[in-house]
């Protein structure tokens, strides 16, 4: 079979931040099955394959998060750099998607190597506890999704016991069977989680930026240099950080960079009257 036929090799990507990246993909996921509903074409095995693609579509936001990171801020490409990649990525990848490669080996489906990658990458060690539930609900919809790649949608003991035993042992065996209702939640709580991860670590790195600056208090020095705290001298370097996170989306869209900033610099000069 010629695999090299079954991709697009014409195929140029738009331009969008992660976040934008994933509410394109999830939108294209749900008007497969909500136009199969309003058809009454809607299937469990149809819900099944969307299922799998959802929670792909948060894989990809991570990837592309943490690949723009290391190919902006100072501190993520410097963790990145004791990190090895294959030869065959080195030598073809071009330079803008080479951080791809540092994450082709991990599974970002897991609530676990999710923190693990922001730790070891962006220094990200702690994440806000209001975010619990919504990791939680990640880890339990993966668990999930191991049925679906490997079991046809049908309940393994491994996941079992990781979703509760005493409450899924009657269903050891049965097959995934998602109403229209269940994706519709599935795909809230998805979204919730990337926008909740998104904002914090939007807060996260750019008070690091600050921080770990020679300007700032932290004596480990990740950055060359500090904020000018000037609009028109720091504008350009601000605009491509806060391009990583911002989105641009009908329903809910970011504050424009100039406004970020105001309030970043306000957050640095209330922290400098605290001390």
């Amino acid at each position: 079979m010629d695999t090299a036929s079954w991709f697009d090799a014409g195929h140029t990507p738009q331009i969008l931040s992660p976040i934008d990246e994933f509410r394109a993909n999830l939108s294209e996921i749900n008007t497969l099955y909500l136009q199969a509903h309003q058809r009454g074409d809607y299937n469990s095995t149809l819900g099944g394959l969307v299922y799998l693609g959802m929670v792909s579509a948060v894989e990809g936001y991570f990837r592309s998060l943490l690949r723009h990171l290391i190919l902006t801020d100072e501190m993520c490409a410097e963790n990145a750099a004791s990190k090895t990649v294959s030869y065959a990525a080195a030598v073809h990848h071009r330079p803008e998607l080479l951080p791809e490669a540092l994450l082709e080996g991990v599974s970002l489906a897991s609530t676990k190597n999710v923190k693990s990658e922001l730790n070891s990458l962006c220094n990200i060690a702690q994440i806000s506890s209001s975010l619990d539930p919504l990791f939680q609900s990640f880890e339990d919809i993966c668990q999930i999704r191991h049925c679906g790649i490997h079991r046809f949608g049908k309940l393994g003991s491994q996941q079992a016991v990781k979703l509760g035993l005493d409450k899924h042992k009657p269903l050891l065996e049965k097959p995934l069977r998602l109403t229209v209702m269940h994706l519709q939640d599935i795909a809230e709580a998805l979204e919730a989680l990337v926008r909740g991860v998104n904002s914090h670590c939007f807060f996260d790195m750019l008070k690091r930026s600050h921080e770990n600056s020679p300007a700032g208090k932290n004596k480990t020095k990740y950055y060359s240099t500090s904020w000018n705290r000037d609009w028109a001298a720091d504008q350009s370097r601000f605009e491509k950080f806060h391009w990583i996170f911002a989105s641009t989306h009908a329903s809910n869209p970011s504050k424009p960079a100039k406004e970020m900033y105001d309030a970043f610099m306000a957050f640095i000069s209330a922290k400098e009257v605290g001390q």
